[in-house]
């Protein structure tokens, strides 16, 4: 593996770093391709090769994004891992600004501001309505528990349409169960969305050079998105309560993840966008954030 380099070329040679991530000794073949080699103009600038936080460009874009001087709840608590006094203060004003967005409002957060909806495309197909599966009392109480956890938080609602799937609750190992429905019928006459979700291997290497890290798992990630009103019909699901439909991107589809990554992927970009403080982004298994 071939860490992302900026080095100058002297004598027809330079200096790569490479790393062999196997527990045993790699012989790399005779011309064998490792990488690409892009020039870089003389007019180009290279910022932020240690590393370091450019703690004036922060606070120019904190200065943008607006001063919060009223404490949230907690605010005593937080612990940011330093000791610097500077470090803790750039981080309680970001906190401040952006409140709103930790604040537990109920079992569903607000819905993305990006223009990204989860679509479901199944052709000509025709609908498909399959029979409720028959349960016992108890998981019959688990369902109509969550139907109405999921009504009140927004993320479902009734469906009077032409399809529906049936309702499977899964024991995870913990105990919890988890409501799920069987889309895999739905998912056979859904055309297939491509769009590439992250490698492991580029991750990790756009990683190289960070000194901090910071791991975010989103809370309900997927209930961040809504389902395109055209589509809700195809999420519907079969209760002895009657059918519904989801008005937020359910598990089980097909498409999800690349829904998901399409919408990581759309974050606001620039110079004073939430990159210039969170430096690189990856995500991985979807909804976990890994940042460097």
């Amino acid at each position: 593996m071939l860490a992302a380099t900026v080095t100058t070329a002297r004598n027809g040679c330079a200096w790569v770093p490479a790393i062999n991530s196997n527990t045993i000794p790699a012989r790399l073949p005779h011309k064998k391709e490792l990488g690409t080699w892009v020039p870089l103009t003389s007019d180009m600038e290279v910022l932020q090769m240690n590393g370091e936080l450019d703690t004036d460009r922060l606070q120019k874009w904190l200065g943008e994004i607006g001063d919060d001087e009223n404490p949230f709840d907690g605010e005593s608590d937080v612990n940011i891992g330093a000791e610097e006094s500077e470090a803790r203060t750039l981080i309680i004003k970001l906190l401040r600004v952006y409140r709103k967005l930790t604040v537990n409002t109920g079992d569903c957060p607000p819905a993305t501001a990006l223009d990204v909806y989860h679509h479901i495309d199944t052709g000509d197909s025709a609908p498909i309505m399959q029979k409720r599966r028959r349960q016992a009392q108890t998981e019959d109480e688990s369902v109509d528990n969550n139907v109405v956890k999921m009504l009140g938080a927004g993320v479902i609602e009734e469906g009077n349409g032409a399809w529906g799937f049936p309702v499977v609750l899964v024991r995870k190992k913990d105990g919890e169960v988890r409501f799920c429905v069987d889309y895999r019928a739905l998912n056979k006459v859904t055309k297939k969305d491509v769009y590439p979700l992250p490698r492991i291997d580029e991750t990790l290497e756009a990683l190289g050079g960070s000194l901090l890290f910071t791991t975010l798992d989103l809370r309900a990630g997927y209930w961040q998105i809504l389902v395109a009103p055209e589509d809700r019909d195809k999420t519907a699901f079969t209760t002895k309560r009657g059918l519904y439909r989801f008005v937020r991107m359910p598990f089980g589809l097909t498409n999800v993840p690349s829904t998901f990554q399409r919408m990581m992927n759309s974050r606001p970009q620039g110079p004073f966008s939430t990159d210039a403080f969170f430096g690189r982004m990856r995500a991985k298994r979807t909804h976990d954030v890994l940042i460097g």
